[in-house]
């Protein structure tokens, strides 16, 4: 990489965030995901010009009628049309690095959407295309690619020459034919970074579902609902020296076996980040924030999401990776709930919020934790939480449905 291009923290200026709008197939049975979206919309209105793109045929026509009819001005939005196999941006969107000049270029990096396809497939360069599509339609010309497989979700940058990212996720899971080595020195060019943290695993409920149950309850298995494995479900830089990491009670750790695992994978996570150092040898300060009560949803026979996960096991001849059967019946699964996947936007954070009415009130109670920890972190912004949980049932977060692009760095 010449000159002083550098990858922005999130925390710095943005000039535009992109979405994608899902089309009909993309739901979650009772919940309206669109709603949560339309809440994402209005919380970053004035904050940044807003793209929303329609990855299939007829979907833009559908949200700008869903927009309008609740309420938002979408006279200032920029709508476009890329074809699109994927409906969470921030991992195939525009990833946009920046120098001292007012220079913007573009990094393409491979994709095989989260390790479940060939890169080479059709769907997967639809994907791939889509991204720099974006990227064009911002006039950035400057593209920079890699067949080293990566989506954004996994990526986390202090803007000041250090990346953090997960090593199971980035070596093994995407990259197997590449040594960490290899995989550390392309990621360095490319974003050109001094130095990277290496993040051992993630979260047991944002890991590949496919491994197997995460616990059984009441007699049945409980499954995961994700194949991303990213850091920004569990650890986000809120700043060049600051990081918020998610942390699981000793007390969560024993009522849960998912719970267990995932206090086993942030504790590894924690004095990964406590022995870490930016370029200049400094310590980061690690500000801890809880992880939601598990959410269960259930799956029917018949059901498109359900079709959906049972390919995925049928493909693997029935089984788990454990050797766990897909179950007769109803699959029961956890929603990927976090309270990191939030999104900072120049003056506005947009947080996650789970409970409704009728819920335990422990979720309501953890919501409102974690609000309190975006606030103190954020003193100097406004939060607003949404209801996430129908995004989340869907496959994605608030962070995920969303990709910010940073503002011109020209001094």
């Amino acid at each position: 990489m010449q000159g002083n291009f550098r990858y922005p923290g999130e925390f710095e200026k943005v000039s535009d965030v992109f979405m994608t709008w899902m089309p009909d197939y993309i739901d979650s049975s009772e919940h309206d995901n669109r709603a949560t979206c339309v809440q994402v919309v209005k919380a970053l209105q004035g904050q940044a010009q807003l793209h929303i793109n329609g990855g299939a045929e007829g979907v833009i026509e559908k949200a700008k009628k869903r927009l309008t009819d609740d309420g938002v001005d979408i006279s200032d939005i920029k709508f476009t049309e890329f074809e699109d196999t994927n409906f969470y941006v921030r991992d195939n969107g525009p990833s946009v690095m920046i120098d001292d000049h007012g220079n913007r270029k573009v990094i393409n990096p491979g994709w095989s959407y989260y390790g479940v396809i060939d890169p080479d497939s059709e769907e997967a360069k639809i994907a791939r295309r889509a991204g720099m599509n974006m990227a064009v339609s911002m006039d950035l010309y400057d593209i920079v690619s890699s067949e080293l497989v990566s989506e954004g979700g996994d990526r986390e940058f202090n803007g000041r020459g250090v990346m953090m990212a997960i090593e199971d996720t980035e070596v093994r899971k995407r990259n197997p034919q590449y040594t960490k080595a290899e995989v550390e020195a392309e990621y360095k060019k490319l974003y050109n970074v001094e130095k990277i943290i290496w993040i051992p695993k993630p979260i047991i409920e944002d890991d590949d579902f496919r491994m197997g149950p995460l616990e059984q309850k009441d007699g049945y298995p409980v499954f995961g609902s994700s194949f991303a494995a990213h850091i920004d479900e569990m650890c986000r830089f809120i700043d060049h020296n600051k990081v918020i990491l998610a942390e699981v009670t000793d007390e969560e750790a024993a009522a849960s076996n998912a719970n267990k695992i995932t206090k086993e994978r942030l504790d590894e996570a924690y004095e990964v980040l406590k022995n870490a150092t930016d370029v200049d040898g400094k310590p980061f300060e690690i500000i801890r924030m809880p992880i939601p009560e598990a959410i269960e949803f259930v799956l029917k026979p018949g059901e498109e999401d359900y079709d959906l996960f049972k390919g995925f096991i049928d493909e693997m001849g029935g089984k788990f990776e454990d050797g766990t059967p897909w179950p007769d019946g109803d699959a029961h699964f956890y929603a990927a709930a976090g309270y990191c996947n939030f999104l900072m936007c120049n003056d506005v954070v947009v947080g996650q919020r789970y409970y409704s009415e009728g819920m335990d009130p422990k979720v309501k109670e953890k919501d409102e934790q974690a609000e309190e920890v975006l606030k103190k972190s954020f003193p100097d912004r406004k939060v607003v939480m949404v209801d996430a949980l129908a995004l989340n049932l869907s496959g994605g977060g608030v962070h995920c449905w969303t990709k910010e692009v940073a503002a011109s760095g020209k001094k």
